[in-house]
């Protein structure tokens, strides 16, 4: 019965096993694809965390790039050097104990010292109690800087006011040498609170993190074109460093002395006439010069000679 069976739904149990056959293997593709869909979504989740991770770093620079910053920073440093060999040479000392009076007792002998060398031949024009910037202090009557003050910050306004003192005098002295025709007015940087309103404009540039500091100055002056040339060569030969940001020129056009009219009557000898003679052209001068200075890069202390290190 079961052979007979098996005969004659041969081909229906044939199908069958051939469908259970492909079945299985679709159920078993679907298994390895379900499992190589896993393995690649779990890839795909790595790499995007690294992707984000690197996203969120600074990129690594070439070292292409790192020898180029090198060389350029070599570059500057030796430039800078030669910068500070040429021009940052000399700096204006300052006494680190100084006190307001001693400060004043400065101010009066350079004003001495500047007033003499100006009542030589040609003399130097200036005004009665003409205080060279500093009629703050000099008076009368005369008054202490740096009062009120902490002691940092005296030590730092007197430390100012001795390098625009010793800038005032050289630049003056350089005016006066020159023979300029008068010294109209000289203004600086007010170093400390409550100075006046009309040097707002030249402000000192002090940063400790700078390359170098300004100290603004403005002089006010009349002489000839001569004068003014060789005060700007006197600038460029200084032994400090002194830079001219602004010139304001007011001049006033020579004026000429004519020939005398000849009044003499027909056939007289004619007078011969007199040359023309030019006189100096009278130049107003407002000059804005700031002296720039470097700071002293600190070396290793050198041990005495002759002392051992140890104690």
């Amino acid at each position: 019965m079961n052979a007979k069976w098996l005969k004659q739904n041969a081909i229906m149990i044939g199908f069958g096993a051939g469908f259970l056959i492909l079945l299985g293997g679709e159920i078993w593709l679907q298994q390895m694809a379900s499992a190589k869909r896993s393995e690649v979504d779990a890839n795909l989740a790595e790499q995007q965390s690294q992707l984000d991770h690197f996203g969120t770093m600074k990129p690594a620079p070439s070292r292409e790039n790192i020898a180029i910053v090198k060389k350029d920073r070599e570059e500057v440093e030796g430039l800078y050097s030669n910068l500070l060999a040429t021009v940052g040479r000399s700096k204006i000392e300052t006494q680190p104990d100084l006190r307001p009076v001693g400060f004043l007792q400065l101010m009066a002998s350079s004003f001495n010292r500047l007033r003499q060398a100006a009542d030589t031949r040609p003399p130097v024009k200036l005004q009665d109690g003409f205080a060279f910037g500093f009629g703050r202090y000099a008076g009368p009557p005369a008054t202490l800087p740096a009062r009120n003050l902490a002691s940092d910050d005296a030590k730092r306004v007197l430390g100012l006011l001795v390098q625009q003192l010793a800038a005032i005098e050289q630049i003056s002295t350089m005016l006066i040498t020159n023979h300029v025709d008068e010294i109209t007015q000289i203004r600086r940087a007010e170093v400390e609170p409550g100075g006046a309103g009309e040097s707002a404009d030249l402000v000192i540039s002090d940063d400790p993190k700078a390359l170098y500091h300004v100290l603004p100055f403005e002089f006010q002056f009349t002489c000839n074109s001569d004068a003014l040339r060789g005060f700007l060569n006197s600038l460029t030969q200084s032994k400090w460093f002194f830079v001219v940001r602004r010139l304001d020129i007011a001049g006033e056009a020579p004026a000429t002395e004519k020939s005398p009219t000849s009044t003499a009557g027909r056939g007289a000898p004619e007078v011969p006439p007199t040359p023309t003679l030019l006189k100096r052209a009278s130049l107003k001068v407002t000059a804005r010069i700031d002296l720039i200075e470097f700071p002293n890069t600190k070396e290793p202390a050198r041990k005495p000679p002759g002392k051992s290190g140890a104690g």
